[in-house]
């Protein structure tokens, strides 16, 4: 009689609330029914219909189902459901966390009010069957997240292939109940079709279905991710062997013979030699232009307190295209012939950039300084780097291609781009790095090795998969990308008009750097104006203040082409100069300022009919 009373009493209180908060809520929900089909490989395709009736102007319907569930009695390992092909009647946004996915219908502009229909579909996939003596399928068919009572449910469960009446069970109620009270089902005469239906469902209640198959009953899955972890390394190791038997037979570089001469190659300004040094454009190339010109008669630097200004003389006597071109813009941005240092500050920018096409495109033809053959090699070993890239996101997500194997591709490119970038920046001055800078280079391209596995291993994360798994793949690929982005880098071989100017180039600065006192002194007495012919060649290869010590026992005649405040009579008066007139041309050189739920126990992991909301699915709903 207690207990009679007592199921009563919790049977009016529930029905007393679920009548509270429809009214709270605005909205009842009429009708649910759900149509699950399993297919051989244990994917679970859910189609929902809902009838809901808006009390109050409302926008919409949504759905919340969970898919993360931790197993804590440690018989197997977490589960993190997927849901995919979410298709619904309405329009359709879908937001994703760690624990849930949620289905909104309906649009915030819009409300609505009356009976509505909501059909949405979508697969949910728990993964393969971890036990090994049994198959099972665990669904809450309807979970306890539901905000308002369900006045009417029905369901339908297709199976594959037939299962034992005497192993399907049913549980309805609060979580952990073990009841199928109000519970109405049948199982079709082929053994393969579960329906029924159940009396009102309250908010807090579950059904949960429960069917134990046997072993085998579910098809076993092709692992994808483990075919493509066995190309990633094949394909990365073969492509690493063919990156270097490119560079060998197209790209390894001649040894350079470098003879020190006292003179830069024939023909050539301190801007093209500096371009051939890195093959680049800088800022120093274009401001040792100005000392080049002032010795050759082509303008005078005037150092007024902080600021200088420029006075022009002759035009260049010059073949070269790109001199000429910065000669007048420099002198374009003044009035008069004569250019101030704030006058430059934008105009000499834009003339800075123009000039870059124009060397790069007198540096091609006869005059490029890369064999054309090997760059385009260099291009193709380049491209080898999609592969480990392709192949690092398929390992770790082939098995549920999608946007996150779009992502881990981009990243991992990314890392490949990085390294490679890295590897220019390294060889593009290796001829002239001393050999501590060499050390702190290879120190460099380790830690930027191990910052993109560090970016890698986090980013592979997201794929959830086993650590080791995702270890092995961000090491595979970071140690690909190191190698492959080396050899696309080293691929590209001079050219032998390239190797002989650079040659040439690296002999003039191995004479400013070796030249003895002895020599100096017979070449100044020769011409005493030797020191400023070699000086903006100093200036562009960073040698200037190496080449004015070397002057400090020996006098020299103050340059002609400076007026200013300080005595030049002496190359470290000049060399002083020089550093304050090249910082503030270099400054003009700079651009111009212009709802989640936590997770539960999901899987039975044990015999018997499990309990209510204790299968995966479920979730809940509501309107918005």
């Amino acid at each position: 009689m207690k207990h009679f009373v007592r199921t009563h009493l919790v049977v009016l209180v529930l029905f007393s609330l679920s009548v509270a908060l429809s009214a709270a809520s605005g909205y009842t929900i009429e009708e649910l029914h759900s149509d699950v089909t399993i297919t051989p490989e244990g994917f679970y395709d859910v189609q929902e219909r809902i009838v809901m009736d808006f009390l109050e102007p409302l926008r919409g319907f949504y759905r919340v189902l969970p898919v993360k569930y931790e197993i804590t009695d440690g018989s197997r390992d977490d589960v993190q459901v997927r849901v995919s092909k979410i298709k619904a009647s309405d329009t359709l946004t879908i937001y994703r966390n760690d624990y849930t996915v949620s289905i909104r219908l309906g649009q915030a502009e819009r409300t609505l009010r009356g009976l509505q229909n909501y059909n949405i579909s979508y697969r949910y996939d728990i993964g393969p069957d971890p036990y090994e003596a049994y198959d099972e399928f665990y669904f809450n068919i309807v979970g306890e997240d539901w905000e308002v009572p369900i006045e009417n449910f029905s369901f339908t469960i297709q199976f594959p292939a037939p299962i034992d009446s005497q192993n399907i069970w049913f549980s309805r109620g609060i979580r952990g109940t073990t009841s199928a009270e109000g519970v109405t089902w049948e199982l079709s005469s082929d053994g393969m079709t579960v329906s029924g239906v159940t009396t009102a469902l309250q908010p807090g209640e579950a059904l949960t279905i429960r069917v134990q198959m046997p072993d085998g009953y579910y098809v076993e899955r092709t692992d994808w991710q483990a075919m493509y972890r066995i190309g990633h390394v094949v394909l990365s190791l073969l492509l690493i062997i063919c990156a270097w038997f490119v560079w060998q037979k197209y790209g390894k570089d001649k040894d350079l013979i470098i003879v020190p001469r006292h003179e830069p190659p024939q023909g050539m300004s301190p801007l093209d030699v500096g371009y051939i040094i890195d093959e680049s454009l800088d800022p120093r190339d274009v401001t040792s232009m100005i000392f080049y010109w002032a010795d050759k008669g082509c303008l005078t630097i005037v150092e007024e307190g902080k600021s200088f200004s420029f006075i022009k003389g002759h035009d260049p006597v010059t073949d070269s295209k790109h001199e000429r071109q910065l000669f007048n813009a420099f002198f374009a941005a003044g009035e008069k012939g004569v250019v101030r240092e704030k006058d430059l500050k934008e105009s000499f920018f834009k003339a800075y950039q123009k000039l870059k096409s124009t060397v790069d495109s007198h540096y091609r033809g006869e005059r490029a300084l890369s064999n054309i053959k090997s760059r385009n090699k260099a291009a193709l070993v380049t491209l080898f780097m999609l592969v480990p890239a392709i192949g690092f996101a398929l390992s770790l997500s082939g098995n549920y291609p999608g946007i996150i194997t779009i992502i881990l591709t981009a990243i991992a490119l990314a890392d490949a781009i990085f390294l490679t970038v890295t590897w220019h920046l390294i060889f593009r001055v290796w001829h002239i790095r001393k050999s501590i800078g060499k050390i702190f280079w290879f120190i460099v391209i380790l830690v930027a090795g191990l910052f993109g596995w560090g970016v890698l291993t986090f980013a592979g994360m997201l794929a959830e998969q086993s650590t080791v798994l995702v270890v092995l793949a961000s090491t595979i690929t970071v140690t690909s990308n190191i190698i492959i982005s080396l050899f696309s880098v080293i691929t590209n071989q001079r050219s032998e008009y390239g190797r002989r100017v650079l040659e040439e180039v690296l002999g003039l600065r191995e004479f400013i750097q070796r030249v003895e006192m002895d020599e100096l002194e017979t070449m100044i007495h020769e011409n005493p104006d030797f020191y400023y012919h070699i000086l903006s060649f100093a200036i562009v290869l960073g040698l200037e203040k190496k080449w004015a010590k070397k002057f400090d026992s020996i006098t020299i005649e103050p340059p002609s082409w400076y007026v200013g405040p300080n005595s030049m009579i002496s190359a470290i008066a000049v060399s002083s100069m020089l550093s304050r007139c090249n910082s503030a041309l270099t400054g003009t050189l700079a651009a111009p300022a212009g709802s989640s739920s936590g997770g539960h126990f999901g899987g039975s992991s044990f015999g018997g009919g499990g309990f209510s909301g204790g299968g995966f699915g479920g979730g809940g709903g509501g309107a918005w």
